[in-house]
């Protein structure tokens, strides 16, 4: 639990950094998704074998995504922490998604200390997201990067 909380923290508080573009956050964020700078296979499933619930995940990601990019957040969807965070920075962090263009393809590439991770292709950009839940099942990280080649 206390790993889920501080990357939640961690990732909650990179998702609001003031980076000018995309490539200035994944550049002063390079370990944000928990990986060394080496490019590397997806995390395995989770060991205790209990399954992550990809297409809930993936609805979850899509509808921020879409929220995002249509300047209609629902902010009831994250936890307040997170929620307050996006809402003092959405005027300048929903453009940025936006101008990425519309979603092309999402792909699960795994779980790793709780999150899940997508490849998530838009007409402008490939990008890395990372999304967690809490236990109130509210989205509690939520980070994106552009997508590193692998």
């Amino acid at each position: 639990m206390k790993t889920r909380i501080f990357a939640a923290a961690v990732m909650g508080a990179s998702l609001l950094a003031p980076p000018v573009t995309a490539q200035t956050a994944a550049a002063t964020l390079p370990n944000s998704f928990g990986e060394p700078d080496a490019v590397q296979a997806p995390p395995p499933a989770p060991a205790s074998g209990e399954a992550p619930d990809i297409a809930r995940t993936q609805g979850a990601l899509r509808a921020v995504i879409a929220s995002l990019q249509s300047d209609e957040i629902d902010y009831s969807v994250f936890s307040p922490s997170l929620a307050e965070q996006i809402r003092s920075r959405a005027a300048e962090f929903a453009p940025r998604v936006r101008q990425l263009g519309a979603v092309q393809v999402m792909e699960y590439r795994g779980q790793q200390d709780g999150a899940e991770l997508f490849r998530v292709v838009f007409e402008k950009q490939a990008t890395d997201w990372v999304i967690a839940f809490d236990n109130e099942d509210r989205i509690n990280a939520l980070l994106y990067r552009p997508a590193r080649g692998d």
